[in-house]
């Protein structure tokens, strides 16, 4: 995310009819009326951020200093009567992992709702579509339902993504006697490793959400819907998990099937060492040269000793015949 206008992305006051007028450096500082509130987008690394967070009362020093923080696990947590809710959002970016998930970070107060962010949010951008538009959540409280509500149905395809990969391949998998080939292995151990990452991020999201029910701040504005979206990121950890799971079984059913086919080969190249096995003794034997070897002299022991490999040899596979079929 490129940093723009020295570290400010957006900022929006929303006045008591509902509309939002864009905002710039200079206004930042300037008292909010009891009847608006407004909405600061930040890139963490922006000169501009840097001073006005540290430097002004807006958030708390305390708050602004968490928000400059490298730790950003999901959680919520307040400070000097200042919601700090750190949020993560599936990578959009052009060329990135949707598992490289994105760190946003909240500061929420009754009129003032700041958001950090060091790379860009599909979400947010949809967001900040809609305060051109016109399109303004009413208050504080449900800008940051709005923001959850966002990157929760970001998360959502990517969720659905990893399980079609399982389901495209999986009964292909299990129907195919032949060992599945390097591609398939690969997608089953990619797929598991995206869910593990994204569910690492979405737990403690989920718990952070049930953490704003628990404290019931004065900002949030509706506590049925910060609950139906606790309850949404729950379904996608439990569909995380089954992807771990039918990914884990199909790993394991093709580390079998794999270790079955070498077995197979082993057999058969047990088999051949076997069979050939009195054939390498007599030539060996034979390719003594010293003095003695017999029918060294007669016209017919070369064909005498082939005659007694062929019998060797078929005794050989007689034998290997009857106990593999036991």
């Amino acid at each position: 995310m490129e940093i723009e206008n020295d570290g400010l992305l957006g900022a929006w006051l929303v006045g008591p009819d509902g509309r939002a007028e864009s905002l710039g450096w200079q206004s930042l500082d300037h008292p909010v009326e009891p009847d608006t509130w407004r909405w600061i987008h930040l890139h963490r690394d922006g000169p501009g951020t840097q001073r006005w967070l540290l430097d002004g009362d807006i958030p708390p020093n305390p708050a602004a200093w968490a928000l400059m923080a490298d730790d950003t696990r999901p959680r919520y947590t307040e400070v000097e009567g200042t919601g700090l809710l750190f949020l993560r959002g599936v990578n959009l970016n052009a060329g990135a992992e949707p598992e490289d998930m994105v760190s946003l970070r909240l500061s929420i107060a009754p009129h003032t709702v700041v958001t950090v962010g060091l790379r860009r949010l599909r979400a947010i951008d949809e967001l900040q579509d809609d305060f051109r538009r016109g399109d303004v959540p009413p208050s504080p409280g449900a800008l940051v339902e709005r923001i959850v509500r966002g990157l929760r149905r970001k998360a959502e395809p990517v969720v659905d993504e990893l399980e079609e990969i399982i389901e495209r391949h999986e009964l292909d998998a299990l129907r195919e006697t032949r060992v599945p080939d390097a591609a398939t292995r690969n997608a089953f151990i990619d797929a598991r490793q995206d869910a593990v990452i994204l569910r690492r991020y979405l737990v403690p999201q989920a718990e952070a959400l049930r953490t704003i029910l628990r404290h019931r701040p004065a900002w949030l504005a509706s506590a049925d819907v910060l609950e139906d979206e606790a309850a949404s990121h729950d379904r996608i950890v439990e569909d995380l998990d089954s992807v771990r799971e039918r990914a884990a079984v199909l790993r394991d059913e093709m580390s079998a099937r794999q270790a079955e086919r070498m077995n197979e080969i082993m057999l058969a190249l047990s088999v051949v060492s076997v069979v050939f096995l009195p054939i390498t003794f007599v030539t060996g034997m034979f390719g003594m040269n010293v003095a003695g070897l017999p029918m060294t002299q007669v016209p017919w022991g070369f064909w005498a000793v082939c005659a007694g490999m062929l019998a060797c040899t078929g005794f050989t596979v007689l034998m290997l015949w009857r106990m593999l079929r036991r």
